[in-house]
This record gives structure tokens, C-alpha cells and sequence, in this order.
């Protein structure tokens, strides 16, 4: 068994770095006879990140991705400042096991009677820390609550420094961007702007910031596509538009990308996020195709079907350039006006015309 000491320090070191939180986390939970144990973190009503021990990684991570909640009413059971508790302090026995957190995780991994507590850090995350025995061992009794109590300060206080230390590191990104000179934000998974720098600041003809530290676009129609954008930007495998025009008020529209920052087990204070990246559009002459793949997220023959439009050529053109028949350009059309948002192949050419070579 860790001594108390040795598992404090590791408790601080996994707020530095968050791939040791399974080994402080299998310890923590050996300290009290228990299997192991996950921390997950939650933002607004939605669960961002998580990490736990090996033990608890089955079904893990299929369960949080889907958008999946914790034992609600035993997270309730512990206001900000209160110990860890256990499930036989809120519920039934019957009540618990009914629980889809049981049903859907902890049942099919082998796991029964669990101890949890609640920590809010200033940012606004609500970190959640649970422990859980194995089918067939003993429930947790006081003295092991006390066990996991002494604890909880450092949990809180590595919440804490886990969540400035990530706050740092994300300004420290925009401003790696900035000084490419890519305006850029990171949105959290309710478009909230936790980091921008100067360059998309000015954007005024763009950007509109609302309350709560929220962007907007000008255009309806972009804004309209970037919270879709937001709305699905912790799916990988979303079907929004992530790359599209946005006319905005000035003369010359730009080109907004949302990257989705998705992992294994997502970053526990900034999972669920996306890059925020506005291109102004200025260059006169038709980018090349290489490029215009490498914005929207076209196939090589899509990105070139697109470039010969932004020179003003006819589908009947294309489809003799390329040597395939006219079906097959109007198909490949309508898959690339889906992907860059744009309505007609009129506004796909006039975008195009003049994207910045951006390198």
C-alpha cells in the first residue's frame, strides 16, 4: 500500500500532468481497498474529461463520450466543502444498482460499492472523484471515508493548479498562432472562449463577442453553421460543417475553421474543446487545389473540381478537363457545396477567388 506522503505527491504531480492520474488514482483507491478510481470533470451540463485506473478503464470510455452523467443524486448528496460519501448514504441498494451509471459501466465492469466526493475549482469546473469496490467485497465503512477525507484537500487543491495550469497553456497556443498570423480562439463545448488572442480581438467585422465570454459570427448563415459546429464539436465523427465562408460586413468574406481537440481520455480541463481559426480572404488569383482541400476537408478530386470553378468554368468544362461524365462533376459539386457551407456555386466561386494562400 502507498504511504499517505508518496501518494500526496502524486496526487500534485498528476495536476502537471495528467497521464498520472491512473497511477494516483489506482492508489487511492488501494488505500481504502478498492479497485481503483476515476476523476471526471464537468462544465456548464456537459462532462468534459476524465481519467481513472486501470482497473476502471473498461467501458470507460465508451460510457463518458456518449454523453453519459455520474450518479446524480450522489454528486448532489456532496456540496462544495463536504468528504467523500457513499452510495448507501443516498440511496437503496436496489435504487443504486438501478442507477445508469451501474447498468451501463460499473455492473458490466465488475465494480459495486463506490465512495465519491464533489470539488468546485474557480473556474467552474466541477471535478468529481469516485472509488469503487469489486462485485462481492464490503461496502465502504466510516473509517475508510475517513481514509479518503484526509485526502480530499490536496485532490482540491491539484484541481486547482490543474485548472490555471491548463487556463496558461491554451493562451499560450493562441499566442503561438498569433504569431503566424492566424486569428485565433479555444471555444469549451458551449462556445465559451476560454483563451483568444489580439489578431481575432479585432475581427470586428466578423466577430461579435456576447455575454459570458461567447463568439458569434456577423453573418447569420456562418454563425448559424458554427453552433452546430460547437454544439457537436466533442464528436468526432459529427456531420457539421467545420470549414465554411462568412461574408461578415466587410468587403472581403474569411474562411472559419472549428478543429475539434478530441483524445483517448480527454484533457480533464479542457476536453470537449475546439480551435477557432478565421482566415481572411484577399488574394485575387484561384488558390491551389492542394490548399483548398486542406481547408474544407475535401477529397483530392472534390478540391479540384472546386478550383476550376473559382476560374469560372463550366460544369460541361470540368467534366471534358477531367474526362468523366457530367453526373459525376454534379455529384462531386454538391458534395463540395455541403462541406464549405455555401448555397449556390456562385458563392463557392466568389470565396475561393480570394482565399490567402496561407502556406
Amino acid at each position: 500500500m502507498t504511504d499517505y506522503e508518496s501518494l500526496v505527491d502524486q496526487i500534485y504531480e498528476a495536476a502537471a500532468n495528467p497521464d498520472l492520474w491512473p497511477q494516483a488514482l489506482r492508489d487511492l483507491g488501494g488505500a481504502v481497498d478498492a479497485a481503483g478510481g476515476i476523476i471526471t470533470t464537468r462544465r456548464a451540463d456537459a462532462w468534459t474529461g476524465w481519467r481513472c485506473s486501470g482497473a476502471l478503464e473498461p467501458g470507460a470510455d465508451a460510457y463518458w463520450r456518449k454523453g453519459s452523467q455520474a450518479n446524480v443524486r450522489l454528486l448532489a448528496f456532496t456540496p462544495a466543502g463536504s468528504g467523500f460519501v457513499t452510495e448507501q448514504d443516498v440511496l437503496t441498494d436496489e435504487e443504486y444498482l438501478a442507477d445508469p451509471i451501474m447498468t451501463d459501466y460499473c455492473t458490466p465492469a465488475g465494480l459495486h460499492h463506490a465512495a465519491a466526493t464533489v470539488i468546485h475549482v474557480p473556474n467552474g469546473d466541477l471535478v468529481g472523484v469516485q472509488v469503487s469496490r469489486r462485485i462481492g467485497e464490503p461496502q465502504f465503512d466510516r473509517e475508510d471515508i475517513a481514509r479518503l477525507d484526509a485526502f480530499r484537500p490536496h485532490l482540491a487543491r491539484a484541481g486547482f493548479l490543474a485548472a490555471r495550469w491548463r487556463l496558461q497553456r491554451l493562451r499560450a497556443a493562441t499566442e503561438a498562432l498569433a504569431m503566424i498570423g492566424l486569428p485565433a480562439a479555444i471555444l469549451d463545448a458551449r462556445g465559451k472562449a476560454l483563451a483568444a488572442n489580439a489578431l481575432i480581438d479585432a475581427l470586428n467585422a466578423h466577430i461579435v463577442w456576447l455575454p459570458k465570454d461567447r463568439i458569434a459570427l456577423v453573418d447569420p448563415a456562418a454563425d448559424a453553421l458554427l453552433r452546430r459546429a460547437v454544439a457537436e464539436i466533442a464528436d468526432p465523427a459529427a456531420t457539421s460543417v467545420r470549414s465554411f465562408p462568412s461574408k461578415g460586413a466587410a468587403a472581403n468574406p474569411a474562411i472559419v475553421h472549428l478543429i475539434p481537440a478530441t483524445g483517448e481520455a480527454r484533457d480533464l480541463f479542457g476536453g470537449g474543446f475546439g480551435l477557432l481559426i478565421v482566415t481572411a480572404v484577399t488574394a485575387s488569383a484561384a488558390p491551389d487545389a492542394a490548399l483548398i482541400q486542406g481547408l474544407f476537408d475535401l477529397t483530392p478530386a472534390e478540391a479540384r473540381v472546386a478550383r476550376a470553378f473559382a476560374q469560372r468554368k463550366t460544369i460541361d468544362g470540368i467534366a471534358a478537363e477531367f474526362g468523366v461524365s457530367r453526373e459525376t462533376i454534379r455529384t462531386q459539386v454538391k458534395s463540395v457545396l455541403a462541406k464549405t457551407g455555401c448555397a449556390r456555386q456562385s458563392d463557392l466561386a466568389a470565396i475561393l477567388v480570394r482565399t490567402t494562400l496561407i502556406g
